[in-house]
């Protein structure tokens, strides 16, 4: 009774440990899907970071991701983002102001990289746009993903991008001009490339605008389109850095895009059920299915220890619910097993007179066999008493048999053993 008491206390332990362990491999399992959760979040949509004059700014973005400069905003705005100005009479004056190096300081310090901290001064930007106001700086910003796609259409062209569906663009950079250097990247046989570079990185506004959460754009590549930055006779070119994400994860990401991808003007609804007829098998959720596939397939590629920290937790866990219902299952048949051995000891003698074959004391064992029957008889029904009863005549009966014929090979024996004696003694 104590060992078996012990090792119902040692399964309800060993219960108890395999359920915090699966629990704890199932958080940290939880943690790993917010955490891709997260990443997919930050290099999908747009931030924004502000910072007062005399206070560091601090732009940062998740692993296997790099800042990519929207825009940049340095001054005094009709936005007071930094309190009460303490000169309310010269900020009458200036009403607004913003300094136009912002921009090309942001791009030269933050541009390209995954963490960027800078001090807010208005020595950074050179002239004080606002002498003795209280200025802030604002700047808009993107998580640029390490794998990316670039496309490159000359000045005179048009530029198209697409994605096939159901996935959707987004824009990361937009660069309009000439860079200092690339000669190869549309020449001019006519003028000469400038000692300098030229760019308008405002672009991506324009091209985000036209391009931005759809499937599929077209952007004319001229001076008409961009502001020109260049010396007149240049030959320029406009550098797109984009990628195609999700439609449904966008639409979560940034819920504001619900009317853009509605536009009739390109994408519309028409046009992604025409390569699908309609007696197609096809399920509606077969484009969800594989942009989860494709995230999937992304994430493992750039989170390898994470994916593989999942696999191997998921696999745990599948052991150990496996050992549970083994454990659960055993425990239950032993169970089971030794009430029904316990149950014809109560109902019958049988047992004890198996036991006892070669004991001579017949009267005592009866005595004994009755005591228990008449206490498994008062527990049983009238039903069962007379399959009982009619159970131990048949015993009865099978067991005076036997009787009868162990004594009859003991006689036998006997009578050999003597007539050998016998034999044995009258040879002498």
């Amino acid at each position: 009774m104590r060992v078996m008491s012990w090792t119902r206390c040692r399964g309800l332990d060993w219960s108890h440990s395999l359920f915090c362990l699966t629990l704890l491999l199932w958080t940290r399992s939880m943690s790993g899907l917010a955490d891709f959760s997260d990443y997919l979040t930050r290099i999908i949509t747009s931030h924004s970071a502000h910072a007062c004059d005399g206070q560091p700014l601090r732009l940062h973005c998740p692993r296997h991701s790099t800042i990519s400069i929207q825009s940049a905003f340095y001054g005094s705005g009709e936005v007071q983002l930094c309190g009460v100005d303490p000169h309310p009479s010269l900020r009458a004056h200036n009403h607004s102001c913003s300094a136009f190096t912002a921009l090309q300081k942001l791009l030269s310090e933050c541009q390209s990289h995954r963490d960027c901290q800078m001090p807010v001064n208005h020595l950074l930007f050179g002239k004080d746009p606002c002498p003795g106001t209280t200025k802030y700086l604002h700047v808009d910003y993107k998580c640029k993903p390490t794998e990316h796609k670039k496309h490159v259409v000359c000045e005179g062209e048009t530029m198209v991008l697409r994605c096939k569906p159901p996935r959707v663009l987004n824009i990361y950079a937009a660069v309009y001009g000439r860079r200092l250097g690339h000669t190869d990247t549309c020449p001019s046989h006519l003028t000469r490339p400038p000692p300098f570079e030229c760019l308008n990185h405002e672009a991506v506004h324009l091209v985000s605008k036209s391009c931005y959460s759809k499937q599929k754009c077209a952007v004319p590549v001229s001076n008409q389109t961009f502001r020109d930055p260049c010396f007149p006779g240049t030959r320029k070119y406009l550098s797109v850095i984009y990628s195609c994400v999700p439609q449904s994860l966008l639409r979560v990401a940034d819920p504001n895009i619900v009317s853009l991808t509605s536009s009739p003007s390109v994408g519309t609804e028409k046009d992604l059920d025409e390569p699908f007829p309609k007696g197609s098998r096809r399920p509606d959720n077969s484009g969800a299915m594989m942009s989860n596939s494709l995230l999937t397939y992304a994430y493992i590629k750039e989170h390898p220890e994470m994916a593989a920290l999942l696999f191997t937790s998921s696999v745990c866990v599948g052991l150990l619910l496996t050992l549970l219902a083994v454990s659960v299952r055993v425990t239950c048949r032993t169970h089971w097993f030794r009430d029904h051995r316990l149950a014809p000891k109560l109902g019958s003698p049988t047992v004890k007179y198996q036991e006892d074959d070669e004991d001579e004391d017949d009267d005592d064992t009866d005595e004994e066999e009755d005591d228990h029957e008449g206490t498994g008889r008062s527990l049983l029904s009238a039903t069962e008493r007379k399959a009982i009863y009619g159970w131990e005549e048949v015993t009865y009966v099978s067991e005076a048999a036997e009787r009868a014929e162990r004594i009859e090979r003991r006689e036998m024996i006997m009578q050999e053993i003597w007539m050998n004696a016998y034999l044995n003694g009258s040879s002498c």
